[in-house]
């Protein structure tokens, strides 16, 4: 852990901490007990503002979803998913586009669409390059002054960027597998890292698939911000924009005023919660 003047300090838990709360996390704010110079004992853990379960880390301002626009392939699926768990642990989002240097042609309008839809819902987005260092100096400018938590599938360029960021630092990257088309998963560990006075970064071992832990759905139409201007003009209040009549939210979706991809992505997701709520009330 690292003190109020910065200085690692290698410490061990009381027994109790580590069941209580779901156990220790990263960024877990504690009282610790020195024994010797630079070791330590953690007495307290402190409430948590918030807090990820995947990856699992607290005490967070805002999570930074990158998605590589060529190898690996972007998976937008995956990166709904991981805004609505950012949503629903109220963090600030912002969407990197990673890897800008391999786009091609054929990639321009799958950029152009995924600036257009996630800017119009009010998502910062970065075009970077780690090898060109394109967008560097803007995903710093976004990073300063906040505890940020990288997140987005294996071979990305998390690791990457932040070596960018801070040259000197060394993390460990890898190449994506020619036979999957996905990444390696190079970080092992989440870890805590400071790029800058006022930057602390969150680096995560890539992943494939996640869970909408935490979210209800009832609420879920509030996670798609786009929805937001139509909701009061639906025939009914409660409205879940799929199989009612009468839904401004589906006429969007007809006239292209919402992107048809993430309704159909709220569409699978809702399912998917429903299915879970049924169950654990044993229907």
């Amino acid at each position: 852990m690292r003190d109020a003047r910065g200085r690692v300090i290698c410490c061990r838990a009381r027994g109790r901490l580590k069941n209580e709360s779901g156990g220790l996390m990263v960024g877990d704010l504690v009282e610790i007990k020195l024994v010797k110079d630079e070791e330590g004992v953690i007495e307290k853990v402190y409430p948590r503002k918030n807090s990820l379960a995947r990856p699992p880390v607290a005490n967070l301002d805002q999570a930074v979803i990158i998605v590589s626009v060529s190898t690996p392939t972007p998976d937008l699926f995956l990166l709904d998913r991981i805004i609505i768990s950012a949503e629903a642990s109220f963090l600030e989002i912002v969407i990197c586009l990673n890897k800008m240097d391999l786009s091609g042609a054929e990639d321009a309008a799958m950029v152009k669409e995924v600036e257009r839809v996630y800017q119009s819902c009010g998502y910062p987005l970065v075009l970077a390059s780690a090898l060109t260092g394109q967008g560097i100096s803007r995903l710093k400018d976004l990073l300063k002054g906040k505890i940020s938590v990288l997140a987005g599938p294996s071979g990305v360029g998390k690791s990457t960027l932040i070596n960018k960021i801070k040259p000197g630092l060394g993390l460990a990257s890898g190449p994506v597998s020619r036979k999957t088309g996905r990444g390696r998963h190079v970080t092992r560990h989440v870890e805590l890292l400071s790029l800058e006075e006022d930057i602390f970064v969150v680096d995560t071992p890539g992943f494939h698939k996640l869970d909408l832990k935490g979210v209800i759905a009832k609420e879920f139409p509030f996670y798609f911000r786009e929805f937001s201007s139509y909701m009061g003009r639906c025939r009914f209040h409660s409205c879940f924009h799929l199989a009612e009549p009468g839904c401004a939210v589906k006429e969007a979706v007809q006239k292209g005023e919402v992107a048809s991809w993430r309704y159909k992505h709220y569409g699978v997701f809702l399912d998917e919660l429903r299915k879970k709520e049924k169950h654990f009330k044993g229907g």
